[in-house]
């Protein structure tokens, strides 16, 4: 069986499915949601793009 969307119920990797991620910016650590699921702890769809997210960036289709 094969798709070409993108699973939903993959756990996201990078927070290992719990939706936040620790950061030590500013030399305190705090627990922020995950940029590459946006908190959710599953995979998002391979045109998210979590970098362009956290510099404002919008993607192409979605500029004024």
């Amino acid at each position: 069986m094969a798709t070409d969307e993108t699973p939903t119920d993959i756990p996201c990797s990078a927070c290992r499915g719990t939706g936040t991620v620790s950061s030590n910016l500013g030399g305190e650590r705090s627990e922020l949601p995950c940029p590459w699921c946006e908190g959710r702890g599953l995979r998002l769809g391979p045109e998210h793009n979590a970098q362009a997210v956290g510099r404002g960036d919008q993607p192409p289709d979605q500029a004024a």
